[in-house]
């Protein structure tokens, strides 16, 4: 894996550990179907580019997050400072009140807020809950690599270009992507970091490579014509869906 220097200008985003080093974040990311922990690997890439616009408070320095997607999850988390994210817990806006009088936010709330828990609690990186997932769960990768290529063509490049890049970090890696593209690793790396701008001849070159190691082939069709074919209303807005075929 090659290392990525956190900029200044990002959120560190961490998962809080109870007393025997487990993480009640990860226990609910893991028992998600592969469509809806794309989504919620989504946006914690949005989360960790400072992007709260989806979130509110809930009480005693813990924070909801809304991902407006199947049931209508929720991320719960505190923060510390302007920088510092960490999960405590996830669930469904049907479930809301319960997920929040229970478990992890339960105890948070009932300490009268959250920076007394943070400069105590055991954390790890988020990121390792979804490499670990990538690495035994075909269907959710394939489901996370559509996440990243539908966020290109919905114009949140900064969110695929994180997706992406983690994603391959958890699979192929960059120095055997290096060698299928002739560029170097580190240029790669620059090329989906926060500062990289991509050419849409290089982003398709690396993508086919990920679709071909994958065994997939996707194809982007028009909402407005499905919803066509649906006989409702056109979206007024094109939007590309990814529709994935196995190779």
């Amino acid at each position: 894996m090659v290392p990525h220097m956190l900029p200044s200008s990002m959120v560190e985003v961490r998962e809080y550990l109870d007393r025997g080093g487990r993480s009640p974040y990860a226990a609910w990311y893991d028992r998600l179907n592969k469509e809806a922990a794309a989504k919620v690997a989504a946006a914690l890439a949005r989360i960790h580019q400072g992007n709260f616009s989806n979130a509110k408070g809930v009480g005693a320095g813990v924070y909801e997050y809304r991902i407006d997607f199947g049931p209508g999850y929720r991320l719960y988390f505190g923060k510390d400072g302007d920088r510092l994210v960490i999960l405590v817990g996830g669930g469904t806006k049907k479930r809301q009140q319960a997920d929040i009088s229970t478990g992890p936010l339960a105890g948070l709330q009932a300490a009268k807020g959250y920076r007394k828990v943070t400069t105590m609690a055991l954390t790890r990186d988020f990121k390792e809950t979804i490499r670990a997932r990538v690495k035994r769960d075909p269907g959710f990768r394939k489901a996370l690599l559509r996440e990243g290529i539908e966020n290109f063509l919905s114009g949140d490049v900064e969110t695929g270009k994180i997706i992406l890049r983690d994603f391959i970090n958890a699979t192929v890696g960059f120095t055997k992507l290096s060698d299928v593209t002739h560029r170097s690793p580190k240029s790669l790396m620059r090329m989906l970091g926060p500062r990289g701008n991509p050419q849409a001849r290089n982003l398709f070159e690396i993508v086919a490579y990920l679709q071909r190691a994958e065994g997939v082939r996707f194809e982007v069709r028009s909402s407005r014509a499905a919803l066509r074919r649906k006989k409702s209303r056109p979206s007024p807005r094109f939007r590309g869906r990814v529709k994935p075929r196995t190779l």
